[in-house]
């Protein structure tokens, strides 16, 4: 999925990936057609421009759809600011045809790392289990994000579709937890495979790390995670962790931003809807 992207990034992206697998398939969430940029891509490659903002599960869906359709064995999801090895996708399908040996896996992925400090973008609550099988080591998690996640196409008729109804932020956890939730299955890291990520500005504020998100993208982070509060098979440490920061950013963006008003009027918006809707 892309949306509004930047052509070099987007390039590194396509670069990483089609030399790995047998297509890609480019979702474009943007207002405008960027199929000039891709011309030189070839039948490899099927873009599909909505001309409008679904979001980011509605635009995995037409994707896992489009594969699922012509008969794709595996999905790998990937986005605009991520890139990876030439082995990585090899790596993640040969782990799973190991690990599926003993484990029923919803998804199998790298460890994310910040490509500016090379730091693991991951909570140690979100590890269940570190474990080895047959030379590989891997960790079983309660989530892991879609980027370069692996997926066998099979789970999606067990599991479902992404839940478009949350429209863009936390929609691979979601997923996650529904199927282990409903299915037994298990998430899987590799530590040892890993991806370059950025996910985006953040600022310290009362010793917390808030990333520094658009009125637009506040809405819907207030919203999605207290709809997901109200869910059984949300994690109770993910609840804990993320309900102090949502304290915490409504002093911080109703005091710093220049568009402090609309940042709380968004957030007040979101918590109305989180908690009378639902999902």
């Amino acid at each position: 999925m892309v949306f509004n992207p930047s052509a070099d990034l987007l390039h590194n992206c396509l670069n990483s990936l089609l030399g790995q697998v047998d297509c890609v398939c480019v979702v474009d969430n943007s207002s405008a057609d960027n199929s000039a940029v891709l011309t030189s891509y070839g039948d490899k490659l099927k873009y599909i421009p909505l001309m409008c903002n679904k979001g980011i599960a509605a635009a995995q869906n037409i994707g896992i759809d489009y594969f699922c359709q012509n008969g794709y064995d595996f999905v790998v999801f990937s986005d605009q600011d991520s890139t990876s090895s030439d082995s990585l996708i090899k790596s993640l399908v040969e782990a799973y045809f190991v690990l599926s040996a003993m484990v029923d896996i919803s998804c199998i992925g790298p460890m994310p790392v910040n490509r500016k400090t090379n730091r693991p973008y991951m909570y140690d609550q979100c590890v269940i289990d570190r474990c080895e099988y047959s030379g590989v080591r891997y960790f079983k998690m309660h989530s892991i994000i879609s980027s370069y996640s692996l997926v066998p196409v099979k789970n999606f008729a067990e599991v479902g579709r992404m839940e478009e109804k949350l429209f863009i932020d936390f929609v691979d956890q979601q997923w996650c937890w529904r199927a282990a939730a409903f299915n037994n299955k298990a998430c899987v890291m590799l530590p040892e495979a890993t991806i370059a990520h950025e996910l985006g500005v953040s600022s310290k504020f009362l010793g917390h790390a808030i990333s520094l998100s658009s009125p637009f993208r506040i809405y819907y982070q207030t919203r999605n995670l207290l709809w997901l509060c109200r869910k059984d098979y949300a994690p109770s440490y993910w609840k804990k962790m993320n309900l102090k920061k949502l304290v915490v950013k409504f002093f911080y963006y109703s005091v710093f931003p220049k568009q402090r008003l609309r940042y709380f009027g968004r957030m007040l918006k979101g918590v109305k809807d989180g908690l009378l809707k639902q999902i």
